[in-house]
């Protein structure tokens, strides 16, 4: 198993327009794929106003605060401050993808793209302002964190949207450029913008030409500027997977949520994969819904699907699905826009934890790796029809909502109390199944290495 965390990256971040969905919302969505025992937790911050001279702590430097932040859901890695992905209460929803870039970090601490996420969130009410927020932050304290335990270059790109529209904002230290999202789109752990973007961050075509990466002339292709000429097997493996992102969500209309979950969930057809003598779980090529087997040592730690509906009344404005550990091992359930989710779901730490939700799923995700093609039977069989009762529930409550906020809070709260009693039956079950069944010994290795790694008891009855 790699614990190298630098030279893990993965990450998948897809959406659908109004003219792409069934129902005329847009739909987000995105896996978080971190390294192995990482966890991430999700919370509701409460808008706040904020004193002048304040400041704001992110994960390496404090920066200025601004007067007002509004609320927002964020799912935070445990040791950072940032955000893989989240949400605020103006509709504004952002994924970010961590990228190689052409300029090697700079001598200096700054911020890392999920603390710029964060930030966004706090302070832009609309996409088209969290582009112009993102592109000032980085153009004022740059990227990459700390320069001392930084071994590769680092950049983030991200997808950001509200109800109206949608953008890929791309960036390489502190140059950066925006395009606008029409009908489907997608990015991965790679530059994708050519010559058609819409914004462009100051100076970008100015101070790339003196650095000999393209012309100065009025209008440059991004990804061949941005770029690192040289490519290694962890950035290769981000082109074949967003190949993969084009065929999920090119043609396939009319999108919907739960389409966009199973996306998340994709590992190619079985056709495709029948050649190579390995289980999902194994990993031992490139997939949108990351295992930790064999790759480059992610996994998919956290997961969301967003509906954005601005004709919906407040509370279904966003529908915010969640999903913890890999999600084809897993299960969406809904929070939505009235400022709370389950407070369970923020119980991390870097160490096993018994009462922490990510940790109970990602538990489950251990034991059915060690027998996948067993196993995910077992757990899908419990967890889908689960999962397509609560987007039924959401469908009725939308239909028939008439104020009633904490009505809302009872079906997220129950839907989350229902999956978590569920997953851990399901590891119950598979424990008892283990002497019966054929174990993947290759996943017995990352069993084994990745629970010493954080405190998880291994029971492994395997004769």
């Amino acid at each position: 198993m790699k614990t190298d965390k630098y030279n893990s990256r993965s990450c998948s971040t897809l959406i659908s327009m109004q003219s792409a969905t069934k129902n005329g919302d847009i739909i987000f969505g995105k896996n978080s794929d971190r390294p192995v025992n990482e966890s991430q937790g999700l919370k509701y911050y409460p808008a706040a106003e904020h004193e002048p001279g304040e400041t704001v702590q992110c994960t390496y430097i404090k920066i200025p605060q601004v007067k007002h932040t509004y609320g927002y859901i964020g799912s935070r890695p445990y040791n950072i401050f940032g955000f893989e992905h989240g949400i605020n209460d103006q509709g504004v929803i952002i994924g970010n993808e961590a990228v190689t870039g052409r300029e090697t970090p700079e001598p200096l601490w700054g911020l890392i793209g999920m603390d710029i996420l964060r930030l966004t969130l706090e302070r832009a009410n609309t996409a088209v302002k969290a582009v112009e927020i993102m592109g000032e932050l980085l153009e004022t304290y740059g990227t990459g964190g700390d320069p001392l335990i930084r071994p590769q270059y680092f950049n983030a790109n991200y997808i950001v949207a509200d109800y109206n529209e949608a953008y890929i904002f791309e960036s390489c230290q502190r140059l950066w450029a925006a395009k606008r999202i029409g009908n489907v789109g997608h990015i991965g752990n790679l530059y994708s913008i050519t010559d058609n973007y819409d914004m462009i961050g100051r100076n970008v075509i100015k101070e790339a030409s003196e650095k000999g990466w393209c012309r100065n002339e009025n209008r440059i292709n991004i990804s061949e500027t941005f770029s690192f000429s040289d490519c290694d097997y962890e950035d290769a493996e981000a082109y074949f997977r967003y190949i993969r992102q084009e065929e999920l969500v090119e043609g396939r209309n009319p999108f919907t949520v739960k389409m966009m979950m199973n996306n998340l969930r994709d590992h190619y057809s079985p056709d495709y994969r029948k050649v190579i003598p390995y289980d999902i779980a194994t990993s031992k090529m490139p997939t949108i819904c990351c295992h930790p087997g064999g790759m480059n040592g992610c996994a998919s730690a956290a997961s969301v699907v967003c509906s954005l509906d601005k004709n919906a009344e407040e509370p279904f404005k966003f529908t915010y699905w969640g999903s913890m550990a890999p999600p084809c091992c897993s299960i969406f359930t809904p929070k939505f826009n009235i400022k709370w989710i389950p407070e369970a779901l923020a119980i991390v730490d870097g160490l096993y934890d018994k009462n922490s939700p990510w940790w109970t799923f990602t538990e489950l995700e251990r034991y059915i790796s060690l027998s996948y093609k067993d196993f995910a039977p077992i757990a899908q069989e419990k967890f889908q029809p689960l999962e397509d009762e609560f987007i039924e529930q959401v469908e009725d409550a939308k239909k028939t909502y008439q104020g009633d906020k904490k009505q809302l809070a009872a079906l997220s709260l129950e839907a989350f109390e229902r999956s978590l009693a569920t997953a851990k039956d399901l590891t119950k079950t598979i424990k008892k199944q283990l002497p019966s069944t054929r174990i993947n010994y290759l996943m017995l290795d990352y069993f084994r290495n990745s629970s010493a790694g954080c405190g998880m008891n291994c029971e492994l009855n395997i004769r």
